[in-house]
């Protein structure tokens, strides 16, 4: 959502519940500024949906435990050089802040046994959806944890909705469990800014190509702008996971 909840993100979100019902959940960005005892609660909120069927909505965390790229005084030394992170002030590493949220997690579901259940949580639960190349395979730390999966599979949860690593996925199901990620993220990461990059390589990037030079190369441009108003209605529905809840099937 944004870097500051209560100046950016709370106005907003009031503004949007005006017109539909508005469900969130905090990811790290969003927790800047955030006052723990805010973020605990807002946390592990439930929405029902129908007499059968609740929303979860939870935020998550990470220990490490996608990356073996070092040992884990190394990762807090690196999230501290190198990751957004190292400006949020919680009380607690970032494993025994995951423990925690688990063992709530696992209390949550089982009060919800009797639910079908949709999960939303921001972090990464499965290993399968972390970074693959080797030169940013060390934020896998950052992403999330297996532990997720491994609770979801054990109480049954059939849908889970995440995002975090700004990437598109199609559905994937792993050990019954199916999994949606369509974050919108960034502009410089939609799908139509990079077909504008391609129908239009800019020609005014020094150095070394990259997506981000390129990004900022068309950005201002009239030309993009007039391109982006017209395809953003695709964009936004490509971002979006919409679920039938009647008969529980998801619609492409």
């Amino acid at each position: 959502m944004a870097n500051h909840f209560y100046q950016d993100t709370e106005p907003f979100l009031a503004a949007l519940a005006n017109e539909v019902t508005v469900t969130f959940n905090l990811g790290n960005h969003d927790m800047l500024d955030v006052a723990e005892a805010d973020i605990e609660t807002l946390d592990f909120k439930t929405y029902a949906l129908n007499p059968s069927t609740t929303l979860l909505a939870f935020h998550g965390w990470y220990d490490y435990g996608f990356s073996e790229e070092m040992a884990g005084a190394d990762y807090v030394a690196f999230k501290n050089r190198f990751w957004f992170d190292r400006r949020l002030k919680r009380p607690l590493t970032d494993p025994e802040l995951t423990k925690e949220i688990c063992q709530t997690l696992e209390k949550t579901l089982a009060a919800l046994s009797d639910q079908t259940l949709i999960v939303a949580m921001h972090f990464v639960p499965h290993s399968i959806f972390t970074l693959k190349h080797p030169k940013v395979k060390a934020f896998n730390a950052f992403l999330g944890s297996p532990a997720f999966h491994d609770i979801f599979r054990r109480y049954g949860v059939k849908e889970v909705v995440f995002g975090h690593n700004h990437k598109r996925f199609s559905p994937q199901t792993i050990d019954g469990v199916t999994y949606q990620s369509r974050p919108l993220g960034y502009t410089k990461e939609w799908q139509l800014t990079r077909a504008f990059i391609q129908k239009n390589p800019p020609t005014t990037i020094r150095g070394n190509w990259t997506p981000n030079k390129a990004y900022h190369a068309i950005k201002d441009l009239a030309t993009f702008k007039a391109y982006q108003t017209e395809h953003l209605a695709t964009e936004l529905r490509d971002a979006m996971i919409i679920f039938d809840i009647d008969d529980e099937r998801t619609i492409p």
